[in-house]
């Protein structure tokens, strides 16, 4: 594992943690890979939810431009290291975990689509959210177009994106994308806290909700698909032990408990 990303653990739960803060977290090609073999780590461990967090002050800064400049030239170069950002941004869209993106300052290029990709997203007030590579006569290219285009719609994603100009707190916030703005000092014990909520219920359930909804605004499935998903589901987790404990915890007015199966 990197030195630039840290993992540590309790029962049910992955935090990975940003941890290139001499450059404000910003994103390499290794810190790329690492991210990945986190998460598929993660899900072959069976963890019901990942806490991914920056520093105090800064989120992520965006992929490292310094990259970009050792790669003029050399487009293949470019071409793999954008494909395996996209591939480790769908994977946490996709995980069986339950994503929480715990976010203190700037989250710019590159780390706002890590942001974008999340299930959950906790903003302090002093955060920033950004699409900026048009200042460098680039555009985002790990998915960030895409996903920001389903939370704000077409319009407010080109301003977003043309103009280069910042959301904020608030209006990431209004604009879906951010869960819940706490304060300063309270992020990292809000993540944590909403992260054992999580963890406490029924693993299989939440994978579930997360897939159902997720096809709902996937573009790879059509309403019907999601629809069906939803049901096909539901069906999969009455006949699995957990919905069968859940039930006859409420019924016999006593904590669950589930143990994924």
């Amino acid at each position: 594992m990197s030195d630039s990303v840290l993992l540590s653990r309790e029962p049910g739960i992955l935090i990975i943690e940003l941890a290139r803060h001499q450059k404000r977290n910003a994103i390499t090609s290794e810190m790329i890979d690492a991210l990945a073999a986190a998460v598929a780590a993660a899900e072959k461990e069976g963890v019901a939810v990942i806490v991914l967090r920056g520093a105090p002050g800064f989120f992520s800064a965006g992929a490292d431009i310094a990259g970009y400049a050792d790669a003029r030239g050399d487009a293949a170069s470019l071409a793999d290291f954008t494909a395996r950002a996209k591939a480790l941004c769908t994977s946490l869209t996709t995980s069986p975990a339950i994503v929480i993106a715990a976010v203190d300052g700037v989250a710019m290029g590159g780390g706002f689509e890590l942001v974008l990709s999340a299930d959950l997203v906790l903003a302090t007030d002093r955060s920033r959210f950004g699409l900026p590579e048009i200042t460098l006569g680039l555009i985002p290219g790990w998915g960030g177009t895409q996903r920001l285009t389903r939370f704000l719609g077409p319009n407010r994603t080109k301003e977003a994106v043309l103009t280069a100009t910042p959301l904020d707190a608030q209006q990431a916030r209004e604009g879906g994308i951010v869960s819940r703005v706490v304060a300063v000092d309270e992020l990292d014990a809000a993540a944590l806290d909403l992260a054992r909520s999580l963890a406490a219920r029924a693993p299989l359930a939440l994978a579930a909700a997360k897939a159902a909804v997720t096809a709902a605004y996937d573009p790879e499935h059509g309403a019907d698909t999601g629809s069906g998903l939803e049901t096909e589901h539901l069906l999969r987790l009455f006949a699995s032990a957990d919905g069968q404990e859940g039930v006859a915890a409420f019924v016999e007015k006593r904590p669950p408990i589930f143990t994924g199966r």
